[in-house]
């Protein structure tokens, strides 16, 4: 995915942005993978709650 949005975008301007984009990434496709919708859980992060995966 970082190639693809580097291919769109251009490039990245920083280090730091490419490694924030991929954290976003991350969090979003590990919400994805434990069935809550990514809007709901920006939502949530965005309103200082954000979800996080059950411990055993």
């Amino acid at each position: 995915m970082v190639k693809l949005q580097m291919k769109i975008g251009g490039c990245w301007r920083s280090v730091r942005t490419a490694a924030r984009y991929c954290l976003v990434r991350s969090y979003l496709a590990t919400t994805r993978n434990h069935g809550v919708h990514p809007l709901d859980a920006i939502r949530h992060a965005l309103a200082s709650d954000p979800w996080l995966p059950q411990t055993a």
